[in-house]
């Protein structure tokens, strides 16, 4: 198998520990771009007789014609989406991503979110490093009724993990569909239903032009006094300057891991809320599953070449929904 490693230099050690590399070698050839990722023409010359490209974050667009006779391109991000063009999927070559290794990370990280808000976790730390034994005055995850905003991968993934906290969860989604909501345990419901109703509101919305500020200035005067919002999907699906000014009233908590300008410039109106807690676009994945991803899509790319399955093809309805 021959593979080309279109990941920028400065990411590669990242997601390529040495063991991954020497595990493709002993594949066959593996070469890799220069400083930065190529597109293109450059691209396209690099390519031929490879069998797997792997592209990573900052990836420009790639198009059929860039590729030649690649057999799989595997993405070593999670969204395709303004990365893989429609026409490579198109021409029926495997799409693979390491989404739903991405989506379980994060999972897992709203789930974090939730819990060291309510409980406050970084404020006592705080006091009791400063010297401080604090009375304490928090609250739990158990029984709170959560607001999910979208259904996807991730969103799915935090619900089953609400289940363990017995958690009534309602679902807004533009595509509702009651045999998944009867499977999973949710009820659907509006917007302006889940703002009014919900403990917890929690964004798992994608980022595309039908999604930009979809939530405002209402859903936030809508929310329960004492409740909490995250939004751990893209800054952009929130009207930012309609949060800061929600957040003012000291109704309810928030806490961020995106944002509409990343990195968070230091004199950030957010960075002085005291009702706001702020994460450096880290919810997922952690760094320790990155190289993980990366030999799954190459267990995946082995198995096809093979004639087998694979577990993270994405199907262009699919990529057509996320993030771009």
């Amino acid at each position: 198998m021959k593979t080309f490693i279109n990941v920028g230099a400065w990411l590669r050690p990242t997601f390529f520990k040495p063991e991954t590399i020497a595990r493709l070698e002993s594949l066959g050839e593996v070469t890799m771009c220069p400083g930065h990722a190529l597109v293109g023409e450059e691209l396209k010359a690099q390519l031929k007789g490879v069998d797997l490209l792997l592209t990573g974050w900052a990836q420009p667009l790639i198009k059929l014609e860039d590729i030649g006779d690649v057999k799989v391109v595997a993405h070593t991000g999670g969204t395709v989406g303004g990365i893989i063009d429609e026409d490579v999927f198109e021409a029926d070559i495997p799409v693979l991503s390491g989404n739903q290794y991405y989506a379980e990370s994060v999972a897992e990280g709203v789930i974090a979110y939730m819990l060291f808000a309510l409980r406050d976790m970084g404020f006592y730390s705080s006091e009791l490093k400063a010297g401080r034994w604090q009375p304490t005055n928090t609250k739990g995850l158990l029984d709170r009724t959560v607001g999910i905003v979208s259904l996807g991968a991730i969103s799915k993934l935090v619900i089953k993990h609400l289940h363990a906290f017995r958690c009534p969860i309602k679902v807004y989604s533009t595509r509702p569909n009651p045999a998944i909501a009867e499977e999973m345990g949710f009820t659907y419901a509006s917007l302006d239903e889940i703002f009014e109703t919900c403990d917890i509101v929690s964004i798992h919305t994608a980022r595309t032009p039908q999604t930009y500020h979809m939530i405002g200035a209402q859903h936030f005067a809508k929310m329960k006094e004492g409740s909490l919002f995250l939004n751990t999907s893209r800054g952009a699906v929130v009207d930012e300057e309609a949060l800061i000014e929600a957040l003012k009233t000291g109704k309810f908590h928030a806490v961020l891991d995106v944002y509409d300008q990343e990195p968070l410039p230091a004199d950030h109106p957010l960075i002085s809320s005291p009702n706001v807690t702020l994460f450096p676009h880290q919810c997922g994945p952690t760094y320790d599953r990155l190289d993980y991803i990366v030999n799954r899509l190459i267990d995946d790319t082995l198995s096809y070449l093979a004639g087998g399955e694979m577990k993270n093809r994405i199907p262009l309805e699919v990529a057509r929904r996320m993030t771009h």
